[in-house]
This record gives C-alpha cells, structure tokens and sequence, in this order.
C-alpha cells in the first residue's frame, strides 16, 4: 500500500516462472490432495459453525492446524522452487500462484 502511494509499483513476477510455478504446485497439490481437501473441509465447517451462530473453538483450532499444515508444504515447496529457478524473482511468481489457486486457504508466503 505504501508503494502505492509513493508512485512505486510492486514487480510483476515474469510470466514464464509464473508457468512453472503453477505446475510445480498443481503437482504438489495432486500429490497432496488428502491435505488440500482436509483443509478446505475444516475451515468450511468451523465458518458454517460460526454462522449459525454456534462457534466452535475445537472447529476452529482443527481448521487452523489443518491450514497450517498446507502452509508450511508450500512455503518448503517455495523455498525449492525459489533456489532452483533464481530467488526472489521465483519467490514472486510461487507466491502469485498461490494466491491465485488457493484464495480461500489464506496461504501467503513469507
């Protein structure tokens, strides 16, 4: 935000890395699908809960761990994809792509 108002604009990753990024998740994301699903399911259950105005803090925590369980797969996923295609210009398109594929998770990385 701060960027905006001084007139700087954040880099866009490069195409190409983003390409490369979005297979190397999609393949992460294929081998680990039991993962990405558990995630989804938990947080979509602890937020119903949370609607019907019957939070469940034993939801919530599951939802959370089950989050942070994907989390912490990508952002090693990242670090090897970043190392092997040439750093923070990696880091970027990594970190574009997941928040374009998995919004909803709330998974950033660093």
């Amino acid at each position: 935000m701060l960027a905006r108002l001084l007139g700087r604009r954040k880099k866009e990753p490069d195409l190409a890395l983003i390409s490369l990024a979005a297979s190397a998740i999609r393949e992460y994301a294929g081998k680990h699908a039991a993962l990405f699903e558990r995630a989804e399911r938990l947080r979509e259950k602890a937020d119903r809960l949370e609607k019907a105005g019957i939070p469940s803090e034993s939801a919530a925590n599951r939802a959370e761990r089950a989050r942070k369980e994907v989390e912490a797969g990508l952002l090693a996923l990242r670090a090897s994809f970043a190392s092997s295609v040439g750093g923070s210009a990696g880091e970027r398109a990594f970190d574009h792509e997941v928040e374009r594929l998995y919004p909803t998770l709330g998974v950033q990385g660093q």
